[in-house]
């Protein structure tokens, strides 16, 4: 990764909603190596809890999860609450269609590389 993308990012943060911990700290990990300020979030409720206290640059969200939203129940929280906030939605679950009828403003579908996420986060970042 060039320097110069490096510094560009480090402003932005992103808080990652993902119940699989696995996931959850490799997306984080990445996303650090790119940049980005990360803030990590077990479920829904983890999540509108830490929106309360800071706003990110942008959300990726997990479908499937445990708690009292899934991920296109915290989508539809956020676009009440925070509607410029863009958020991506992954999944196994659900069909692209289905995030993106609901106020995704992308979808990366599970599994998934590195590099098509970076490719997702900075489509939805230049577009906002």
């Amino acid at each position: 990764m060039a320097q110069q993308e490096y510094i560009e990012n480090a402003h932005l943060s992103i808080l990652v909603v993902e119940d699989e911990i696995l996931i959850r700290q490799m997306l984080s990990e990445n996303l650090r190596e790119a940049g980005f300020q990360v803030m990590e979030a077990y479920n829904a409720d983890e999540a509108i809890s830490l929106l309360q206290a800071t706003l990110p640059a942008l959300i990726i969200s997990d479908v499937k999860m445990p708690g009292s939203l899934d991920g296109l129940g915290l989508l539809a929280q956020v676009k009440v609450t925070h509607p410029h906030l863009p958020v991506i939605i992954t999944s196994g679950h659900v069909l692209p269609s289905q995030a993106i009828c609901a106020g995704a403003d992308n979808f990366v579908p599970k599994p998934y590389g590195f590099g098509s996420m970076l490719c997702a986060v900075k489509n939805v970042l230049e577009k906002n």
